[in-house]
């Protein structure tokens, strides 16, 4: 299994944040005590993605149906559909299953076009039995009326500091302990995203496999 995948954050108390208020919303809308259209935006590997995938997964929990927590990429969904009727099917489903109320992800949401933000905005100004997540790298993009519609949440990178647990935690899963101290000493002079994070752990990690590999290999016997 590929290394981000192996790591990928299960709930998002597994999801680092710079900003507790973003943590304490998202968990809010996790446990469906939040229902207005929300909007992660942010820079590229802020954890947007997994976040709205997990929120929706726990929000979904009760289902534990394959196939009604699926994720759609914007610009994907508008090359194979013109309506938002799939988005309407997926909440009937939901509802039917017991949840609370429907719910949707869409992936970089500004890869719609305008007419089809435009859309997007019809559809839930006309349906309240169901909200949207959406993600996006170029709030700028997205259609201001649209925008006007959901809860905006800024996800920014955590600091060297706040990625401490996760080094802890991900290398200890390699095998590889470390303690508080030894992951911020390995982190100095780190910057960029969750996935640059994990890139630069899977170096770690096989750069020590392979001196312990090499530490280990017996000498070669003189020929007699």
């Amino acid at each position: 299994m590929k290394f981000d995948k192996k790591h990928r954050p299960q709930t998002l108390a597994d999801v680092v944040y710079a900003d507790a208020a973003v943590e304490q919303a998202l968990n809010d809308y996790a446990n469906n005590q939040r229902d207005k259209h929300l909007l992660l935006y942010g820079p590229k590997g802020t954890g947007k993605s997994v976040s709205a995938q997990l929120v929706l997964n726990e929000r979904m929990a009760i289902l534990g149906q394959t196939g009604l927590n699926d994720i759609w990429n914007a610009k994907a969904y508008q090359a194979a559909h013109d309506t938002f009727d799939p988005v309407m099917t997926q909440w009937n489903w939901q509802l039917s299953m017991g949840a609370n109320s429907g719910c949707s992800v869409f992936d970089e949401i500004d890869q719609f076009t305008l007419p089809m933000q435009q859309k997007l905005r019809a559809f839930i100004d006309q349906y309240e039995m169901g909200m949207v997540i959406a993600t996006t790298n170029n709030l700028h993009l997205v259609d201001g009326p649209l925008k006007d519609r959901f809860r905006p949440l800024f996800v920014e990178y955590p600091s060297v500091q706040q990625w401490v647990p996760r080094v802890v935690t991900v290398l200890g899963a390699e095998g590889i302990p470390v303690t508080p101290t030894q992951a911020l000493g390995l982190l100095e002079g780190f910057e960029g995203s969750g996935r640059t994070l994990d890139d630069w752990m899977e170096d770690y990690a096989l750069r020590l496999e392979r001196m312990m590999t090499q530490f280990s290999t017996p000498l070669a016997q003189p020929i007699q």
